[in-house]
């Protein structure tokens, strides 16, 4: 067994037990996901059979591009949006996608710092500067959200790839515009209307298209999406609402490969690992200081960007599965339930749809 198989392995077992009611177990498990984590990332960095993050992306590169030589189609700009591309494993995402040959919009909130990450990218790649695109959207806003989609609609293009990477962690209780939640609203809502509003583009791709959902075994923190958590505010707290809406990405990209069944559009969902990387900052308090000393360990945001990158590029990924360490791992079984499935796409199509209406 691979030490990524065995990771993932041992993980599968501790996150599943993490949904059981006994408080003792899930400190236990807990405390088994997080050393899992650790252990890999320090094994991996001296384990001789395991490659390098960036060779393994330089491989997902090349491969992809001798696809598109082999298909002729290598003269075709493909496309691809990634969602918080300024920064952490999204700009790594937005780097090898480039090099790769797409041409990359940065779907950024702050303008400033999604400058400044162009032109790094286009530094370090040495690729022309209409090869990265920029364009304002703000995840916490669906009428910033639909105004993104609007526009990308008027260039009647495909979309060929489309990674949903932004989002915001454990963060003190806070609200969108819209007055939603803000981790529900952010990582998983915003996401949800840009991609339903793009699915005709993304049918449209002429090789077909790929959905990443970065998601997160901090799905596991909860065993549900409890809507009153996120309608509640005296419900809230940081690290369950943070799960709630990784369940939710996960949920969503199970639902969404399941509507797509026959289509040429995969959907899949992905656990980053554990990276050092802007996410952290709203952390606080004695997780602050576990963060502190973890980060010596950590994996680095190229190494995290990795599974995103496979999913993106690589061949026989499928659909409807959730991967880490560039493996398929078992789900959250809420996530498998298509009760719940349907659950949460009718919640998050009644919220889009009542918040459009207000505005």
């Amino acid at each position: 067994m691979s030490l990524a198989a065995g990771a993932n392995a041992l993980q599968t077992t501790a996150a599943n037990t993490l949904l059981s009611k006994n408080p003792l177990l899930q400190l236990l498990c807990t405390g088994a996901v997080l050393t899992s984590e650790i252990t890999y990332a320090i094994l991996s960095k001296f384990d001789p059979s395991v490659p390098s993050a960036l060779s393994r992306i330089d491989r997902l590169i090349m491969d992809s591009k001798h696809q598109s030589e082999k298909n002729k189609q290598q003269n075709e700009q493909k496309i691809a949006i990634i969602t918080g591309a300024n920064s952490g494993i999204g700009y790594e995402t937005a780097k090898a996608l480039g090099r790769a040959g797409y041409h990359v919009i940065m779907a950024c909130r702050n303008l400033g710092y999604a400058a400044e990450a162009k032109a790094r990218l286009i530094r370090q790649t040495g690729l022309e500067d209409d090869q990265f695109e920029i364009m304002q959207v703000d995840l916490a806003s669906l009428s910033s959200v639909q105004g993104f989609v609007e526009e990308f609609k008027r260039r009647k293009v495909a979309l060929d790839i489309l990674v949903c990477n932004a989002g915001v962690m454990a963060c003190p209780l806070g609200y969108t515009q819209d007055q939603v939640e803000m981790q529900f609203g952010t990582n998983h809502l915003g996401h949800f209307a840009l991609t339903t509003g793009v699915l005709d583009q993304l049918k449209n791709a002429s090789d077909g298209a790929r959905v990443v959902i970065v998601s997160s075994i901090g799905s596991f923190m909860t065993a549900e999406i409890s809507y009153e958590s996120i309608e509640q505010p005296a419900q809230y707290s940081p690290t369950v609402n943070y799960g709630i809406s990784k369940l939710a990405n996960m949920t969503f990209a199970a639902t969404l490969a399941r509507k797509l069944e026959g289509s040429r559009v995969s959907v899949n969902s992905l656990h980053p690992g554990t990276v050092v990387t802007p996410l952290y900052r709203h952390v606080d308090g004695t997780i602050k200081v576990m963060k502190m000393v973890e980060s010596a360990v950590m994996l680095d945001e190229v190494a995290g960007a990795v599974t995103s990158v496979m999913l993106a590029l690589g061949d026989g990924v499928g659909s409807g599965k959730f991967y880490n360490r560039g493996l398929i791992m078992e789900m959250h079984p809420r996530a498998r339930d298509v009760r719940e499935q349907d659950k949460l796409w009718e919640y998050s199509e009644k919220l889009v749809a009542e918040k459009s209406t207000k505005r």
